[in-house]
């Protein structure tokens, strides 16, 4: 993950500027610089440094000075309203910086600053969008094939598209796929989550606000359209989106123009919208939570990602590359799965689909000991899932099979509870075995114990 950008600012003139920065989500670090000795002690690992050109000559010299003691690699962005190009020059301590002029209107000077983080931060495309990690490139699963085949069509185009999926099967992924392979990849990718932003927020948040447009409005915003210009707005969940906001954004979508909270300019925006909800929209236009003409506006296409339990043939590629990815992440060895811990994921039936699998194998990474992934490295939830048992063949006395009725009623619990049962009576109440065959800890086995009021007998011994 890109380290955070430092910004070192005593003047509130570009905190506009610094807030469009988080808003489409690089990660900051805003600091005045008397506070620079704090953070440089701690010698906190940064991208790049934003630094306002307006302090005072020797604090300026002496800023420069510092940072190129403790970060002697990092590039320095200098902020100066002068009325000069952009240019690259030495500054006065001898260090080469990329010194930007800027306007004085905000949307330009965003752009202006992003390039510049952009020339002087390879790294920062991949931030916004790692398409390494859009593992859907290389799935196997032919439903996903077919998807990608869409995108391929559609990423070029003007209209907007609908995704539609469950919770965690990665629509939010595919827009990005959508943008950053298009012709609008160089412009911002601003998401929007509007199942997140209080109702009362929303529009603000949305379209942004004049300065004492209502309280706490304490400095004039841009909205997430604007700052979406000549790129893409990706609506997340606007299934939840209320509907006095959907007529505006309806609006938008007709004339190309929005209106700050609390003015009265006319902002054209050249926008491609991407939505994506996990509810059945037709549904929610039949209950009147959803307006019919907006649903049309933004069906111009419509992609319908599957569950991760409809493409069993997903799980262990998307598996290994997340361990990869974490792995790399983390600047330590690969792991691989093992045979045991391959079998536990497939019969998983992933009911929170690709954000699951690559919270679980992130933990597994973590917990694994040795380059080899077992089992019992995966959450209780995971692990729990127990199979057809069979007797180890190294078993010292063989005991006879625990004859048990099948029946399909039985609750999660009570087939766990017989399962441990059942474990105990063929590993002779040897908790270390029974645990070992769960594939669970020996912790989670005595809690197990606990909970289902399990009587364990003393462990038979020669």
């Amino acid at each position: 993950m890109l380290s955070p950008i430092l910004i070192i600012s005593d003047s509130a003139e570009y905190q506009p500027l610094f807030i469009a920065l988080n808003d489409l989500g690089l990660r900051t670090e805003q600091i005045s610089s008397g506070n620079l000795g704090l953070v440089a002690e701690g010698k906190k690992r940064f991208s790049a440094i934003v630094i306002d050109w307006g302090l005072v000559v020797p604090r300026r010299l002496e800023i420069l000075k510092q940072l190129r003691r403790v970060w002697p690699d990092l590039p320095v962005v200098a902020l100066a309203r002068n009325g000069s190009s952009p240019r690259r020059r030495k500054s006065q301590s001898g260090n080469l910086a990329e010194h930007l002029s800027l306007t004085g209107n905000e949307k330009e000077d965003l752009a202006l600053l992003l390039d510049s983080l952009r020339r002087v931060v390879p790294d920062l495309r991949t931030e916004v969008a790692t398409l390494s990690d859009l593992l859907f490139i290389k799935t196997p699963s032919n439903k996903m094939g077919e998807i990608l085949t869409l995108i391929d069509i559609m990423k070029d185009e003007f209209g907007s598209v609908l995704i539609q999926g469950e919770t965690g099967t990665g629509k939010e992924v595919i827009a990005k796929l959508l943008h950053y392979s298009g012709r609008r990849h160089a412009a911002p990718f601003v998401a929007i989550n509007c199942a997140a932003i209080p109702e009362t927020l929303l529009e603000s948040e949305l379209f942004g606000h004049e300065k004492g447009s209502f309280t706490g409005a304490t400095e004039r915003r841009i909205g997430k359209f604007e700052l979406a210009h000549n790129g893409t707005a990706f609506l997340d969940e606007i299934g939840d989106m209320p509907l006095p906001t959907q007529a505006k954004i309806l609006r938008v979508l007709e004339t190309g123009e929005i209106e700050r909270v609390g003015g009265h300019q006319k902002i054209q925006v050249d926008v491609r919208i991407l939505a994506a909800t996990n509810k059945k929209i037709l549904q929610q236009i039949e209950r009147g939570l959803f307006r019919q003409d907006l649903y049309y506006r933004i069906n111009t296409f419509t992609l319908n990602l599957p569950p991760l339990r409809d493409r069993p043939e997903d799980v262990l590629p998307l598996a290994q590359h997340f361990l990869d990815r974490h792995a790399r992440r983390r600047g330590g060895p690969k792991k691989r799965l093992s045979a045991e811990a391959e079998q536990l994921l497939l019969r998983h039936d992933w009911p929170g689909n690709v954000r699951e699998l690559r919270n679980a194998t992130e933990r597994a990474l973590v917990l694994a000991a040795g380059p080899m992934i077992g089992p019992e490295a995966f959450p209780d939830e995971i692990r729990e899932k127990v199979p057809i048992m069979s007797v180890p063949s190294d078993q010292a006395h063989p005991v006879a099979h625990v004859e048990r009725a099948a029946t399909p009623i039985l609750s999660l619990k009570e087939l766990e509870r017989q399962a441990i049962v059942d474990a105990l009576a063929l590993l002779e109440n040897n908790a270390t075995k029974a645990a070992r065959h769960l594939s669970i800890s020996k912790a989670t086995l005595f809690r197990k114990l606990k909970q289902y009021g399990i009587v364990r007998q003393p462990a038979i011994r020669n």
